[in-house]
């Protein structure tokens, strides 16, 4: 089987993901990535000690795929349940996502500070959470999750609207996913509401590997290394007579029995010029968000004690903050800590296009306008290093009915052009694990066809 030329466009998580299923299968694929390391929006960084993400810095509960392949490649995951300060009507309160009736009693001034015990927060929360504990089986990043089941042409805005959210509640439901995302509200309500189901239902538990996402990154790129040739953007994938025949680059022609597109979805379309009509329909309902990062190393814990992160949900311009050692000891030296500093879409564009400095300076100042009390944010000359990272497509977001439409995609493919996959988060639920998920699904449809050998 390793004779057929396997072809792999796209070295971020979806790719790496077939590369190494494709290489358990017994199939040696190639591998062509357009940047000079392997890793997409999952890499990581180390710098004097420590662990840094670049782009993806959590895991869910429903994480099967990425969960299964830490284990295989040797990275043990740390188990955390969330802590975050919410910055409400000019004050502080702390909650975690704890459903229990001892928690829900401890977080009373929280509760009344996010709106959840006025009349109509109470009426509206109330439904807005029986139907996520109802459609729990679809409210999931897992592998084969049936979120598309229930998406639709229906906003998350209008979803809000129809359940009658008060402003104070709505805030409380949309504010973290504003500050990461950009504004939600004319995303799709099924993937929206599936990123909040994944915090309450789990009770804000997460996993990570214990020196961060990017090190998955790195474990799967040192695995699939001999299989791949970084620094080589594809610039057309060749179909000719209903199969793909082969991959477009700088230096020629590189024929293929089979292609794997594991580019971003807004992406697919200028690479291949005979997509089917309805495919290419599909494509369009995909988008990114823009995302900003800050990442400071520094000598103590920024936040007060306990605290994983602090949401400023009233706040456009401020930045979701994270302790990331308070989540992963492993990842900064005894005694250190780690600010991570995020934030997206509209403010996120504003500010990729200027400089270190003062990307970290404007986004540091936002934050210290009203800081956690008992925290030590640094000043704009402090911290041991620090670090900005810039993605102009971050976190796949979409157009109502986008889960729907894509999950038509890959029987499209098999009746037009049979050899050619894609991947991506785009492809699978828009995350980590659908990307990594959608890869090996890929990967395992090629070995299929391979097997099958010739029409």
């Amino acid at each position: 089987m390793s004779a057929e030329r396997v072809v792999i466009v796209g070295g971020g998580f979806a790719g790496l993901s077939a590369a190494y299923t494709l290489m358990q299968r017994g199939i040696t694929p190639l591998l062509l990535e357009s940047e000079e390391r392997a890793g997409g929006r999952g890499r990581g960084e180390r710098v004097d000690g420590f662990s840094l993400d670049m782009g993806a810095f959590v895991f869910t509960t429903t994480y099967d795929t990425a969960f299964r392949l830490c284990e295989e490649l040797g990275l043990p995951l740390v188990r955390s349940q969330m802590k975050f300060g919410h910055h409400r009507n000019g004050r502080w309160v702390a909650t975690t996502p704890d459903q229990s009736l001892v928690n829900f009693l401890r977080q009373l001034p929280a509760a009344v500070a996010m709106g959840f015990l006025s009349p109509a927060g109470m009426r509206s929360g109330f439904k807005v959470i029986r139907q996520m504990h109802r459609q729990s089986e679809y409210l999931s990043f897992a592998s084969d999750s049936r979120l598309a089941v229930i998406d639709d042409d229906e906003t998350y805005g209008d979803y809000l609207e129809r359940h009658r959210v008060p402003d104070k509640v709505r805030v409380t439901l949309s504010g973290p996913l504003k500050m990461v995302l950009g504004d939600p509200e004319p995303a799709g309500q099924a993937l929206m509401r599936a990123y909040i189901g994944e915090t309450m239902l789990s009770d804000g538990v997460v996993y990570m590997p214990e020196r961060g996402v990017g090190s998955l990154s790195e474990a799967l790129a040192d695995a699939c290394a001999d299989v791949t040739r970084v620094s080589t953007p594809v610039r057309k994938i060749v179909v000719s007579g209903g199969k793909a025949t082969g991959v477009v680059t700088d230096d020629g022609t590189i024929e293929a029995d089979a292609v794997i597109c594991a580019v971003p979805g807004t992406r697919v379309p200028a690479l291949i010029e005979e997509l089917p009509e309805a495919t290419r329909r599909a494509l369009s309902t995909v988008n990114y968000s823009t995302g900003c990062r800050v990442v400071i190393g520094l000598d103590h814990h920024p936040l007060p004690e306990g605290w994983h992160g602090a949401l400023y949900t009233e706040d456009d311009d401020v930045p979701l903050l994270l302790d990331r050692a308070m989540f992963l000891p492993a990842c900064a030296p005894p005694g250190k800590g780690l600010l991570d500093l995020l934030i997206g879409r509209d403010r996120a564009a504003e500010l990729i296009a200027l400089d270190d400095e003062e990307v970290k300076r404007q986004m540091l100042g936002a934050a210290r306008r009203n800081a956690p009390p008992g925290s030590a944010l640094p000043g704009d000359d402090e911290g041991l290093f620090f670090r900005v990272y810039r993605w102009e497509e971050a976190l796949c977001m979409g157009t109502p009915g986008m889960l729907a439409a894509l999950a038509e995609v890959p029987a499209q493919l098999a009746g037009s052009i049979g050899n050619l996959f894609l991947a991506g988060d785009y492809m699978g639920i828009p995350s980590v694990n659908g990307a990594l998920s959608s890869g090996c699904r890929a990967a395992e449809g090629v070995a299929s066809l391979l097997a099958a050998g010739p029409d």
